[in-house]
């Protein structure tokens, strides 16, 4: 072997020294061992004692196993320059081959212990492996090396930008997730699938199992969004059902109350008929036995009336009888009661009213039915009313009650009409 593959020897040799002086500074064995071995080469004087010296050098680095790959690619890349440089020694040629060759299993070795950046990788550290015993020239060396970096350049020399860009994405997935799973439970649903992709992305180490995880993720999100969409569109259809519901609501309590209107009102004067009035009346009594204070009614009959049904007809009659019930609720109030009792007579149910004022309401509805005018024909005509009143004492029951103020109608009635009579000018 010539003087120039002798340096070359020593030159590879004293990179291995050094590459285990870094990985075994804190082994005195192995480094009294180191010592011994580079004291031995600085004095080797031929290429069977560099051999051998470098053999044991690089049993000791195959033994420990040092991961400094940068250096390791520098030196096979000299090395590669050393081979096509003594490419005219064909038995040398195969021993450095061999020796380059040595080196790239102990990086690929390096490599296999590391996790491995993604499916492109792994296929290409499989093609590393399974080509490296192919290589036989140097041509072949020259486009091996250039594999072998770019295996390197994917696994090894990770920037410290691509880490970060793999933590912030990380960071956004965990979001992410912690948003959908909020969703499902928010909405009642749930997806063991969500957990299963968190528990993945906490043990994701390269960027590709993060963004694979990410396409999960946003799968996740997709079907979240259809399922909302359709939510959406169903509180949408539900909302329209309601509303027609209420409109159907609405119009059958426009009927209830139509119906209950023709129950408790008098078709033709539009005050509360017979039936209602009964009703009205027991409440009141009841009221003011439970309760107390003073309440009254008067009864109201329209003097000769059956006189203007035979003289001017009974469609007339009725329109007398119209007028005068709108007469007679401007006299009262919103709580008071007026119900039509019979054919011309009237019941006026005034609550919380003392007897005098009783009185002054009757009278103001007698002089306001005095004067109103009618006309048959051209000609006016106009009617009078009697009213009686009485209010509602302790011992009174329901009939005893109207009885004292019928009687007082029909006083009033016997003693000329058109005049208010009370149960207290003839008790």
């Amino acid at each position: 072997m010539n003087i120039d593959m002798i340096k070359e020897y020593k030159a590879l040799s004293v990179f291995l020294l050094k590459t285990l002086q870094g990985s075994l500074s804190g082994d005195q064995g192995s480094g009294k061992a180191l010592g011994s071995l580079y004291e031995s080469l600085q004095s080797a004087a031929n290429a069977s004692q560099v051999k051998r010296i470098h053999k044991q050098v690089k049993d000791l680095l195959l033994k420990e196993q040092p991961v400094d790959v940068n250096r390791l690619l520098a030196t096979m890349q000299g090395l590669k320059n050393d081979l096509l440089a003594q490419s005219n020694v064909e038995n040398d040629m195969r021993s450095l081959i061999g020796e380059f060759k040595a080196l790239v299993n102990m990086a690929l070795h390096q490599i296999e212990g590391i996790s491995l950046q993604g499916k492109g990788s792994q296929e290409l550290f499989s093609q590393c492996r399974d080509e490296l015993e192919g290589v036989a020239t140097p041509e072949a060396m020259n486009l091996y090396v250039v594999k072998f970096k770019r295996l390197f350049s994917l696994n090894v020399f990770l920037d410290d930008e691509t880490g970060r860009e793999r933590d912030e994405l990380k960071k956004i997935i965990t979001i992410l997730a912690d948003s959908i799973s909020g969703l499902l439970l928010s909405s009642g649903d749930f997806d063991s699938g969500l957990d299963e992709c968190v528990e993945r992305l906490q043990q994701a180490h390269t960027l590709d199992e993060v963004q694979e995880i990410r396409e999960l993720l946003l799968q996740q999100t997709k079907g979240l969004q259809i399922r909302t969409r359709q939510m959406v569109e169903d509180v949408q259809q539900a909302r329209v059902q309601v509303s027609d519901a209420n409109k159907k609501v609405e119009t059958l309590k426009q009927q209830m109350e139509k119906i209950k209107q023709e129950i408790v009102i008098d078709p033709l004067t539009r005050t509360y008929n017979r039936r209602a009035y009964d009703e009205k009346l027991k409440h009141e009594v009841m009221s003011f036995q439970r309760y107390g204070g003073p309440t009254a009614m008067a009864l109201i009959d329209i003097d000769h009336f059956k006189q203007v049904n035979d003289t001017y007809g009974h469609r007339t009659g009725d329109g007398v009888l119209r007028i005068l019930t709108e007469v007679m609720k401007k006299e009262i109030r919103e709580i008071d009661v007026l119900a039509r009792y019979g054919g011309e007579e009237f019941a006026l149910i005034l609550p919380h009213t003392p007897y005098k004022q009783a009185l002054e309401v009757a009278e103001r509805i007698r002089q306001k039915v005095e004067v109103s005018r009618f006309t048959y024909k051209g000609k006016p005509f106009s009617v009078t009313a009697c009213l009686g009143v009485g209010t509602l004492k302790e011992d009174d029951t329901l009939e005893s009650y109207v009885e004292r103020v019928d009687q007082a109608l029909y006083r009033g009635k016997n003693g000329g009409r058109n005049r208010v009579v009370g149960e207290e000018d003839f008790s």
